[in-house]
């Protein structure tokens, strides 16, 4: 651990830097440590809530986050640009 830590330190980078940009880059996409880090989002997620020094705050932070990608997706999927269109009491792919 102290390795790769001083490999961050020695890059001027930190941890969240890192991880941010990683995931953010299209050239890192389908890299083993993105994968690995996409697949164990549940536990990375879980260690932050555990970790000691996690508060009402960054709970509510990491709430926030969640529910604006939720948000994102319903649009995103609900949009008639995906075919869907919405009535009062039913939704079909079919314009009226």
């Amino acid at each position: 651990m102290d390795t790769v830590i001083a490999a961050l330190h020695d890059c001027n980078l930190s941890a969240s830097q890192f991880i941010i940009s990683i995931l953010r880059s299209q050239q890192y996409n389908g890299h083993h440590v993105v994968k690995d880090l996409l697949v164990r989002c549940d536990e990375i997620f879980d260690a932050f809530i555990d970790h000691p020094s996690c508060g009402a705050e960054t709970l509510q932070r990491t709430n926030q986050a969640m529910r604006k990608q939720y948000i994102e997706e319903i649009k995103s999927i609900s949009s008639e640009e995906a075919g869907w269109h919405f009535g009062l009491s039913y939704a079909t792919t079919q314009q009226d």
